[in-house]
């Protein structure tokens, strides 16, 4: 089992570490950008406040210190190591959760799962919190679930430590500690002073290990709090901002099995999901301690982030590890009487989501989608041409060309003065470039809502506005065949899976010129 596990690591660590600098330098992860600019801006020992709360600074402290090691090594890129480095710890972690509950062999497969998961592999190839944050709460759970098994003290104050850094990583882990309440409650209910006093060895441990990775947090109150009402009232809703607008009318709980989990999870999430029934069935037919941990670990992440607003396939990512726990759960689970079963649905699993996962790491092999357009258009367009773009919070193409016009069409509904820039803009523009989905699906939904911005989008796919498609890029998850290749079209997942790193881009070149009046009825 030692060398199987082994080499599910090894395998594990290949898919998260290959090919770390893909995009050539290209921010197309925009929190890769602002954590960058924070390390940046810190100089140890006279300046270390990063000016940045949307995230913890533990991971930001982390890049800036290897930094100092490493001082040819840009920021983001040494972020991407972390990431893959904390992922690939996560494996391990999660083979040891799997085997208190079940068999070795098991917990192989378990560990398989978690080294396989493309929504592991993708959170791992960028330089931002969520693999670390992962690796944290996982850790947490693990030596709690030790600590409630062997009594140990040390168990617990580890715990806390893991859980302490993954607050301060992100503050979504002090969801955690109802877990660790109730894991308490449960193991020492008939002892009230044992009860309060590891509660409060938790409680305080982590809170001293969060003060001093997050210093600043309260050093500068005002402006964490002011960070976290903007971030809460963003993620609740309540503040609709061009960055959410995909998540307008959309519910909870389905959104996350239609537009994320099928992607991240593969073919586990059917198994996995089975698997949640079946812990919540051997939990009434015969209470488990670390069954009950596990699953209120899962719920503890899940419900709160799958019933935001905003529901971005980073903050439901916590939860994908134990997916993997609860499909192997689900063929232990089945009767040895049914062997032939068991293995048909293992091989099944394993096979389907290795599949899966290798059409989602085809990605990596290739040159990054926008490095190929702009290749393109360098090479069969002009670069003369006037090039209009979508701005905003799209991902700009590094296109050289001296006569592109960047604009943001998040604003086109309400703000006039945008209107009569891409009215000037159709005038003048050669070519329109369409550099991911982002923009157009999100309003295109919505004509009620979006009237100006649908129309727009429409005119400009049947025509009206006188452009022609004549290229698109993509880089879907593809499995080559022999002289052919299936490919899984994947751009109307959530927008984050597909936009950060293989996004659609779409060129279109003027056929008819219009005057203004009439690009301006379209907007009207």
């Amino acid at each position: 089992p030692q060398v199987l596990l082994l080499i599910i690591i090894l395998l594990g660590a290949f898919l998260r570490f290959y090919k770390l600098d893909w995009g050539e330098g290209l921010f197309a992860h925009p929190d890769e950008y602002h954590i960058t600019i924070s390390v940046n801006q810190i100089s140890f020992p006279d300046q270390m406040h990063p000016h940045f709360f949307s995230y913890g600074t533990v991971t930001i402290y982390l890049i800036y210190f290897t930094k100092l090691v490493f001082v040819n090594i840009s920021p983001f890129l040494i972020g991407r190591f972390y990431s893959a480095f904390f992922s690939t710890f996560t494996i391990l972690v999660l083979y040891h959760i799997s085997k208190l509950v079940m068999e070795k062999k098991y917990a192989l497969i378990s560990a398989f799962l978690v080294a396989v998961t493309p929504g592991l592999i993708q959170q791992a190839h960028f330089a931002t919190p969520e693999s670390t944050l992962i690796f944290f709460i996982f850790a947490a759970v693990l030596f709690f679930m030790l600590f409630i098994k062997h009594i140990g003290l040390k168990y617990l104050l580890i715990a806390s430590i893991f859980l302490g850094l993954g607050i301060g990583t992100k503050i979504v882990a002090s969801l955690m500690f109802p877990v660790i309440f109730l894991g308490i409650i449960i193991r020492f209910w008939r002892t009230p002073l044992k009860f309060f006093l590891y509660l409060l060895i938790s409680i305080l441990t982590s809170f001293i290990i969060f003060t001093i990775s997050s210093p600043f947090v309260f050093l500068d109150y005002e402006s964490w709090r002011s960070n976290f009402n903007y971030e809460n009232s963003v993620a609740r809703g309540t503040s609709i901002v061009f960055y959410t607008r995909q998540f307008v009318d959309t519910f909870p709980v389905l959104f996350q099995f239609d537009k994320i989990f099928p992607y991240a999870l593969g073919p586990t999430l059917l198994f996995g999901t089975l698997g949640i029934a079946f812990f919540f069935f051997r939990l009434f037919k015969k209470f488990e301690t670390n069954l009950f941990i596990i699953l209120l670990s899962f719920f503890a992440i899940f419900i709160p982030n799958a019933f935001l607003f905003a529901k971005w396939t980073r903050f439901i990512a916590p939860t994908f590890p134990f997916f993997s726990i609860f499909a192997v759960f689900l063929i232990r689970s089945i009767p040895n009487k049914f062997q032939n079963l068991k293995i048909i649905l293992t091989t099944l699993l394993l096979v389907s989501t290795g599949i899966w996962s290798l059409m989602f790491f085809s990605i990596y092999l290739r040159p990054d989608v926008r490095i190929s357009a702009d290749n393109w258009i360098k090479s069969n367009l002009s670069m003369e041409s006037t090039y209009l773009v979508e701005g905003g919070n799209t991902v700009d193409l590094p296109l050289t060309s001296s006569r592109k016009i960047s604009l943001d069409f998040y604003s086109l509904e309400e703000n006039s003065n945008t209107r009569e820039k891409i009215v000037q803009s159709l005038q003048e523009a050669d070519y329109f470039v369409i550099q991911s989905r982002r923009v157009f699906l999100n309003h295109q939904r919505f004509p009620n809502l979006y009237p100006k911005t649908a129309r727009f989008y429409d005119a400009l796919f049947n025509g009206q506005l006188g452009f022609e498609q004549i290229k698109e890029f993509h880089s879907y998850p593809s499995i080559p065949l022999p002289g052919s290749k299936i490919e899984f079209a994947d751009e109307e997942a959530e927008e984050t899976w597909s936009v950060f790193d293989h996004p659609v881009i779409r060129v279109f070149q003027k056929r008819v010129s219009f005057n203004k009046e009439d690009y301006a009825k379209i907007l009207k």
